[in-house]
């Protein structure tokens, strides 16, 4: 895996009412009522250039940079100047835009001014209906306005806000861009090499765990769109911090408003080996810079980056997993890399010698260096997309992070190197702030070796063994004033327990949900913010939804 290796491949979105990112679910309006989408007025991005990008693209491998995806072109389109409004029987409103980018494979939109009042919801989907995002709701608004969606397969998709009487005017949405996808969206048979190896073979039985903690990284950067890898890390204060560890050739020079645009998915992966469903459903938007290695990708220190989610909470639905890290700069004989090489559903790549201290780039002993070994299902090696990945020791925890190397499935023998989380601690160029171990370790305890967690912060049920993902209630109305009316599920054990906890994770409320189907519940007395339901069931995390409370 060189650094300026091939980055190939995207999977299709989940298709009809499964929605992606942190959402309420459900059907927009206009495709529940059958409304047509000819009245509805098309813009256009900026005409794709195939042959500049292709150029640039040959100077950003030349130069070893990330392998772009997309590029991400203008639109400017919002409530005022484009789309078009339609009054609805009972007062309130809809307002749908469609969104073309000629020639994409896929594309996602970037908004960024976006405001969702009280009761409103906003939906993009592909214009036949078969892949819906939404409903975003409040829940999403940032205190920036900028938000992003998943890829929708298809060179089109519809924008459709929903704006209730009693806020009209009162919503803000404006596309500033569509990203142009360009590079095999469809294959689905996956954009890595023949050699990789699935991580729910038999080769990661054992490390269910660290699967959970392994995200996909969607980076946008000056326009461009790539992929990297990284990890959910734990933190000595445990308190749930949603902390990514990646490297930092993968966001060097990003700006913040481009941090903001950034996706992490979870569970991007087959449900099989080498075969199975996967999901690119399970995603959070945007996030802040915390800690790099200040040294240009590895070319004077370790390349690493710690980025903090915008989203204070991971669902539980995601069913995340804090890993635990090592940075006493001890070894390792043996272990793995779980990683998304090219962009693809995730695998895992297996080491059984010992791990070498070894110089990247000007400054000795930064990196691991690391060779592979042929497994019962392939020779798992990394790619363009593995870049950041995590690398992980005998005991499960992180001891590096991917920036490069030689590795491919046609030279196997060839060696990769991971900076040392040990090395990330304390010991790069730049200013104390940005050291791993002032986030990681923020009072100094001096701890150099944490265990990872599903439940830090005692927010989840039943943490000791990996568990199922808790399924998704459905809640209405949300968001709520006085009260809402939670459909419960069919697998609900008899008499099981109704949670809403804050954001912080504390335990507001609590009732018993009853037999029957459905379970109302009692919002007057709580403040106005976002909380999470959850349903427990014999101490177990049955279900979950977000709840919306908006007191006027």
């Amino acid at each position: 895996m060189l650094r300026n290796g091939t980055l190939l491949a995207f999977s299709t979105l989940l298709s009809l009412s499964l929605s992606a990112q942190i959402s309420t679910g459900g059907m927009p309006y206009g495709l529940r009522t059958g409304l047509e989408l000819s009245p509805v007025p098309s813009v256009h991005g900026v005409a794709f250039d195939a042959v500049a990008v292709a150029e640039e693209d040959a100077r950003r491998a030349a130069a070893g940079q990330i392998p772009a995806y997309s590029r991400v072109l203008p639109v400017h389109a919002g409530l005022d100047d484009a789309g078009a409004w339609r009054d609805l029987p009972n007062g309130d409103r809809l307002w749908r835009l469609q969104v073309i980018s000629d020639g994409a494979l896929a594309t996602e939109l970037y908004f960024s001014d976006l405001f969702m009042p009280v009761n409103a919801s906003l939906y993009v989907y592909s214009p036949d209906g078969r892949h819906v995002l939404g409903g975003f709701t409040a829940f999403n608004n940032s205190e920036d306005g900028r938000f992003a969606t998943v890829l929708i397969p298809g060179e089109a998709s519809v924008v459709e806000y929903y704006e209730p009487h009693a806020v009209r005017g009162e919503g803000r949405v404006r596309v500033a861009s569509v990203g142009h996808a360009y590079r095999d969206v469809d294959d689905v048979a996956g954009a890595s090499d023949f050699c990789e190896v699935d991580v729910n073979c038999s080769e990661g039985a054992n490390w269910t765990e660290q699967r959970d903690a392994t995200v996909r990284v969607g980076i946008v950067d000056g326009g461009v769109g790539a992929w990297c890898s990284g990890a959910l890390v734990n933190n000595v204060e445990q308190d749930c911090k949603p902390y990514f560890l990646t490297a930092q050739h993968c966001g060097d020079g990003t700006s913040a408003s481009d941090f903001n645009l950034w996706k992490f998915y979870f569970n991007y992966e087959k449900s099989g080996c080498g075969s199975g469903s996967s999901t690119s459903s399970h995603s959070v938007v945007g996030c802040t810079k915390r800690g790099a290695s200040n040294d240009g990708g590895g070319d004077s220190g370790s390349d690493f980056l710690l980025l903090e989610a915008n989203n204070a909470t991971i669902p539980s639905g995601y069913h995340p997993y804090w890993a635990g890290w090592d940075a006493s700069g001890s070894g390792s004989s043996g272990g793995v890399c779980i990683h998304h090489p090219a962009g693809d559903r995730k695998k895992i790549s297996t080491f059984i010698g010992n791990t070498s201290s070894n110089t990247w780039g000007g400054v000795p002993n930064t990196h691991w260096r690391v060779g592979w070994s042929a497994t019962a299902n392939g020779h798992g090696v990394t790619e363009g997309g593995s870049s950041g990945s995590p690398l992980f020791n005998s005991n499960h925890r992180i001891i590096g992070t991917l920036t490069g190397g030689g590795s491919s499935c046609t030279n196997t023998n060839f060696p990769d190197y991971f900076g040392k989380v040990s090395y990330h601690w304390q010991s790069n160029p730049g200013p104390t702030s940005t050291r791993l171990k002032n986030w990681l370790d923020p009072q100094s305890t001096g701890t150099l070796i944490l265990d990872g967690s599903y439940d830090p912060c005692g927010m989840t049920v039943g943490v000791a063994e990996p568990m199922e993902a808790p399924l998704r209630m459905e809640v209405h109305p949300n968001p709520a004033t006085d009260g809402v009316v939670v459909a419960l599920p069919e697998e609900m054990k008899p008499n099981g327990t109704l949670e809403v906890r804050d954001m912080g994770g504390r335990l507001v409320a609590t009732m018993s949900a009853g037999s029957s189907s459905t379970a109302r519940l009692d919002t007057s007395p709580l403040e106005s913010g976002a909380y999470l339901l959850r349903l427990l069931g014999d101490g177990k995390l049955l279900a979950t939804a977000p709840l919306i409370v908006v007191h006027h």
